[in-house]
């Protein structure tokens, strides 16, 4: 019995090295620091509280995607959605069709990735700052400038970030605290954007929007828009469409459960849940996996070590899907504008919502 005893104690004490161990490689792995034992010792607990929710997914048979230990390991889901997502709204005016002539599904190409365009730059990382939908216009702006033959150039982000006002508090207060891509194309199409190497990315290591530094005499807008257009709301033909004849597109989606995806095609957003969009991605294709079935394509934020190298694969279903969004004036109305209650969203994770496209993507100065 003493042996026994012995035995149950060691393995017990292994497990615990072992849970302890992978945290430190955490901690080495992604530069965390914590400010004292105590804290330390909270984040350890989440960290276990997490690795444990990982192993469980992982383990359970039939499952399209797997989860792993990334940057997010240490959170709580509520600190996650407070931390991390909250920095995007779906705005009442969207819902324009997209121009040109109506092609049917059944001649569009069965797979479509503008990264095999050479009209994507590398993923980003936001950081600490709830600029996700500066990071969307951006790369929208990016991909549509290179489209129409501009050079690919890596964007300012921060520009964004730190110049688009939003007095009516659309999806946020501005800058790290959360705004919309809308409010960044009217922006960039009166001043213009920079290149990063210009006007660099701080915000995602201080937490800090900062203040906006634009200066004709001292940055050189290099890239102008002349507007943008949406997508109709949850309407699937045309966003199939648009990816497959126009380009990609920035959406919104329900971030939440993405925060341990590692590969696969994701089925994690439950359609008889509350679906809160909460985070701007671009949508940047689609396709169909062999054994997991068809899915969009959509680029995150969140840096490259993140998910399929910065990339998660939603499932696409055959017919139209949708869902309710029951807490849009948490982050899907402007102050003082118009709102319901809810809101009737579509596709995995409400992907197919909301979805809007820069216009006219050139060089700065040309006609």
């Amino acid at each position: 019995m003493k042996a026994i005893l012995c035995i149950l104690v060691l393995a017990s004490s292994s497990l615990a090295l072992t849970v302890r161990d992978q945290f430190t490689q955490f901690q080495s792995e992604h530069g965390k620091e914590y400010c004292c034992e105590e804290e330390e010792s909270l984040r350890l607990e989440v960290f276990t509280s997490n690795l444990k929710k990982i192993e469980e997914h992982n383990e359970t048979p039939g499952k399209t995607w797997t989860m792993a230990v990334n940057q997010f390991a240490d959170l709580t889901e509520e600190e996650f959605k407070t931390d991390v997502l909250g920095g995007y709204i779906k705005t009442p005016q969207s819902g324009n069709h997209p121009t040109g002539a109506k092609v049917s599904v059944a001649d569009l190409p069965t797979n479509v990735d503008w990264r095999e365009a050479g009209v994507m730059t590398d993923p980003k990382n936001q950081g600490s700052c709830g600029s996700c939908w500066a990071f969307a216009t951006v790369e929208q702006i990016e991909s549509y400038a290179a489209i129409n033959n501009v050079t690919l150039t890596k964007l300012s982000a921060q520009e964004i970030t730190t110049c688009t006002p939003n007095p009516m508090h659309c999806g946020g207060t501005g800058g790290c605290k959360g705004s919309i891509p809308q409010l960044a194309y009217n922006y960039v199409q009166l001043f213009g954007l920079a290149t990063n190497k210009d006007y660099p990315y701080l915000s995602g290591i201080s937490g800090i929007t900062g203040n906006c530094k634009y200066d004709l005499e001292r940055r050189t807008p290099v890239v102008g828009i002349t507007g943008y257009n949406t997508i109709p709301a949850n309407d699937m033909e045309a966003t199939l469409q648009h990816l497959a004849t126009v380009g990609p597109l920035a959406v919104a989606g329900d971030a939440t459960p993405w925060q341990f995806y590692s590969h696969g095609v994701f089925t994690g957003c439950n359609y008889a849940n509350n679906i809160a969009l909460n985070h701007a991605i671009q949508m940047v294709g689609y396709g169909t996996d062999e054994t997991d079935g068809d899915y969009w394509l959509v680029r995150n934020s969140w840096g490259a070590n993140w998910g399929e190298h910065g990339y998660i694969r939603l499932q696409r279903e055959a017919e139209l899907t949708c869902g309710t969004d029951s807490t849009p004036m948490d982050g899907t109305a402007c102050v003082g504008g118009p709102g319901t209650d809810s809101q009737h969203v579509c596709g995995m994770c409400g992907i197919l919502y909301d979805s809007s496209y820069p216009l006219g993507a050139k060089e700065w100065g040309l006609p």
